[in-house]
């Protein structure tokens, strides 16, 4: 009985409609509760489309996550950037004098990055940790994990924005699981890609800088 669940929870099919759920619905909550007119809300809401088109369109996996490290573990990091925003109870930070140019800069910056990456990852997208067709053509010519890199930029824009030292651990703590998160998913993809690693230790996480 345990053995069916479990594949049933993590099948194709239903992760794929899952995900599009969860996103379609992210992006209606935008639209009722958040809604603006400015670019950078425009390019989130663009971001989150991709990823229902991506969750729509994309292939099997080859290899299923496995255990809570590949499956949870994931959803822990992509929602930590979530923890930045102000909300009840959270002590409230603010912007740094000066530096709202520069925030708003890195969030479009960061952004822009991540909708370049789903673009080409497209039909290899996921959350958890699992292997599809790698992706090695486009932006992922000069940048490992270009999603990754630009939540990481996009976070940072957010932290000035709503600076305190409760938000800079945040910060701190997600780019480290950002990065172990990272690793977990190309030591499963050299699994059923050997050459993978070859990929790896020529492109970095920007150029040359962070190869392996």
């Amino acid at each position: 009985m345990i053995k069916p669940l479990t594949e049933l929870v993590l099948s194709d099919r239903l992760g794929s409609w899952a995900g599009t759920a969860f996103f379609t619905f992210w992006i209606a909550q935008r639209f009722y509760f958040s809604y603006s007119q400015t670019f950078l809300w425009w390019l989130i809401t663009f971001q989150f489309t991709l990823f229902v088109l991506a969750y729509l369109t994309r292939g099997d996996a080859r290899i299923h996550a496995r255990g809570s490290k590949e499956i949870i573990f994931p959803f822990i990091c992509a929602a930590m950037p979530f923890a930045l925003d102000d909300y009840p109870f959270k002590p409230a930070g603010r912007t740094l004098a000066g530096l709202e140019p520069l925030s708003g800069g890195l969030m479009i910056a960061g952004t822009l990055l991540i909708v370049f990456g789903v673009f080409y990852l497209r039909r290899s997208f996921s959350i958890m940790v699992e292997v599809r067709e790698p992706v090695l053509n486009g932006i992922y010519r000069w940048c490992r994990h270009p999603m990754y890199l630009g939540s990481m930029l996009a976070s940072l824009g957010m932290v000035l924005y709503r600076f305190s030292i409760l938000n800079v651990i945040i910060f701190c703590a997600f780019c480290g699981l950002q990065v172990h998160r990272a690793g977990l998913e190309e030591r499963k993809i050299r699994e059923a890609f050997p050459q993978y690693g070859e990929y790896a230790s020529r492109v970095g996480w920007l150029g040359r800088v962070g190869r392996r």
